[in-house]
């Protein structure tokens, strides 16, 4: 139980730092590439981590299966996830005309938050 623990724990933090790194990331682009950089960054960090999440509960679904599966459930909840990320999508690419740093900064706020992770736990190996 304590390792699902850590693994949530984990997941937080990733979170966090990609939360963190998404507000570092909107401010250059909103003074350089106005409301339509902005609106970019925004959905493509929303598309990112959605995917994220989504991938988040795949694994833990496949690795602790629910003894009862609804299949009704997992379907509108698959096909609501697919109808954002079309949205953000479609809004990354027609409001925001696909503004090329922004979008890709925003599909990078998972990588900075895992490496975020990563220097984390090497600090604190090394400080324990």
């Amino acid at each position: 139980m304590e390792a699902a623990d850590d693994a949530a724990a984990v997941l937080r933090r990733i979170q966090r730092i990609s939360f963190g790194a998404y507000i570092v990331f909107a401010i250059p682009v909103l003074i350089d590439g106005g409301l339509h950089g902005f609106v970019g960054l925004t959905c493509s960090a929303a598309v990112t981590m959605i995917s994220f999440l989504w991938l988040e509960e795949i694994v833990n679904t496949v690795l602790q299966p629910s003894p009862r599966l609804r299949t009704w459930k997992v379907l509108l909840r698959t096909l609501a996830r697919y109808v954002l990320l079309g949205a953000a999508l479609s809004v990354a690419i027609f409001v925001a005309r696909f503004n090329a740093l922004s979008v890709l900064l925003g599909f990078s706020i998972v990588v900075v938050g895992i490496m975020g992770e990563a220097v984390y736990s090497t600090y604190k190996s090394f400080a324990d």
